[in-house]
């Protein structure tokens, strides 16, 4: 038997000129190859609610997530809109994850970045939820869904990087999904997650889902240099570098950091710290992928999404090589 999370999913590639036609053409692959969930996100392209609505109209198992929408790109009112809609439209499958955005994001949509992003997103998802639950919005005049049936069912997960994010999740959302997550940090953030939850006395349902870099093939070389070229940008962002740090040391992300103010991605890629290459990359055939994705369940993640790496003339068909590859996974994890 091959061992590894049951709960295992795909996330769409952005950013790398996919049409919205090639990423609904995704989830209806991801579907038939029996993956749990397929994770959508948004930032300078495809806009996210359309593209749900097609996957939902386009399948009908798989499980659609946003992971994640900016809650300053939306108020609370079209947020809950929009997820009522989903829920309607994909037969409840629809799960709406939100996260604080970055001060770019905000600014491309005329709005200042939250001094206190944490308040800010713990207000945002207790807006969001209390309009699913068909109450009025006092803080938005009153606002409430009207001519819709409320959605109090939809479930609302947050990004999260930081502890302290990470208990505002456990307090006030219905799942948490973490990126730049190592197994090893997840063995240690998933105890944190759930004590904070038990303390504030939330005993519902609770997900943690870890999204991991991923590659279909033995090509290790190429699978790195991939990886490297899409998360360098990161090491200057401060959430991210903080999560970095973590897994390769201040001194090493820095001097990442450093070649992406000087030099832009070209230089910045290179000087991406193996140990991070090594920690956050999943690569080769179904033997190698159930070896490290057994490690998240060991360390009691929930569930995984595996983040395709498009990059460097990978393309869709990348994508659709790693769901093949997590259809036989999940295929194999299933037998006696």
């Amino acid at each position: 038997m091959v061992s590894g999370p049951a709960n295992l999913g795909i996330v769409t590639p952005l950013g790398y000129g996919q049409p919205p036609t090639a990423l609904r053409d995704l989830a209806v692959a991801a579907e038939r190859r029996g993956l749990a969930g397929i994770q959508v996100g948004e930032l300078a392209s495809t806009e996210i609610f359309s593209l749900v609505s097609a996957m939902a109209a386009a399948t009908s198992r798989i499980r659609l997530e946003t992971a994640v929408i900016a809650t300053l790109t939306r108020s609370p009112a079209l947020l809950a809109m929009g997820a009522a809609t989903l829920a309607d439209l994909s037969a409840g499958r629809f799960v709406l994850g939100l996260g604080a955005g970055s001060p770019a994001v905000a600014g491309w949509h005329g709005r200042e970045f939250p001094a206190r992003p944490r308040t800010a997103m713990v207000q945002a998802v207790t807006d969001v939820r209390s309009a699913l639950g068909g109450e009025r919005l006092p803080g938005w005049d009153g606002f409430r869904l009207t001519g819709i049936e409320p959605r109090p069912d939809v479930r609302i997960f947050m990004s999260a990087m930081n502890p302290q994010m990470l208990r505002a999740a456990a307090g006030v959302a219905d799942g948490v999904v973490v990126n730049f997550c190592s197994a090893a940090q997840a063995e240690r953030l998933v105890p944190t997650v759930r004590s904070a939850r038990a303390v504030a006395g939330r005993t519902t349902p609770f997900e943690f889902v870890v999204n991991v870099w991923a590659q279909a093939g033995t090509d290790v070389e190429l699978a790195q240099r991939r990886l490297r070229w899409e998360i360098a940008p990161y090491m200057a962002v401060p959430t991210y570098r903080a999560a970095a740090v973590a897994i390769a040391g201040e001194d090493a992300v820095d001097r990442a950091a450093v070649a992406w103010r000087q030099g832009g991605r070209t230089a910045a890629a290179p000087a991406v710290p193996q140990r991070l290459v090594d920690e956050l990359l999943v690569h080769g055939d179904t033997a190698d992928f159930a070896r490290r994705l057994a490690a998240y369940r060991a360390a009691g993640a929930d569930a995984v999404r595996l983040v395709p790496l498009t990059s460097l003339g990978g393309g869709i068909d990348a994508a659709h090589g790693l769901v093949d590859l997590l259809g036989e996974l999940s295929s194999l994890a299933s037998r006696p």
